[in-house]
């Protein structure tokens, strides 16, 4: 005799996947992470928290003007699209997947100098956080919040000609 197909299979697997791209993102975070570290004296990052340059903004580089752009104008329009904690699953992957890719971008280009290169860290761990929780439960709107933050503090703490807030 047959069992009968278990219906409710499929919201677990979506879980499950979501869970193993968190995780393999993650990973690959901390993969390149190091791989940064070992190209920079990390030092001076000490308490990781965002600090000005003697009470200005750091200056930016190309690549970190390249990548925070993108992943301004990416969350931009996700939330020009839908009201927040409204994205549909293959919304939030898009988005974390963008977040990702520029994160990589940034941690693979980074030329910033010890002390702004912490400060953006802070940042980046909120990203990372954000395009994770977007991910795992698009429907809660903590993720997008946490990218939103992120995006918001960016500016405060670094010199980005033609940045246009949130």
């Amino acid at each position: 005799m047959k069992k009968p197909a278990n219906k409710n299979r499929g919201p677990l697997i979506a879980v499950f996947l979501v869970i193993l791209l968190v995780g393999l993102s993650y990973a690959a975070w901390i993969h390149l992470h190091h791989g940064h570290a070992a190209a920079h004296d990390h030092s001076d990052h000490g308490a990781a928290a965002l600090s000005l340059n003697d009470g200005k903004r750091w200056a930016t580089d190309e690549p970190l003007r390249i990548g925070m752009q993108r992943m301004r104008d990416a969350v931009a329009q996700t939330l020009a699209a839908s009201e927040p904690g409204t994205l549909s699953p293959a919304q939030a992957k898009a988005l974390a997947d963008t977040i990702q890719e520029n994160v990589t971008y940034l941690i693979q280009n980074c030329k910033l100098e010890p002390k702004a290169d912490a400060t953006l860290h802070v940042l980046i761990n909120e990203l990372m956080a954000g395009a994770a929780a977007t991910a795992a439960s698009p429907a809660s709107g903590d993720g997008e919040a946490k990218l939103t933050n992120a995006l918001r503090e960016y500016p405060k703490y670094f010199d980005h000609p033609g940045w246009s807030p949130l």
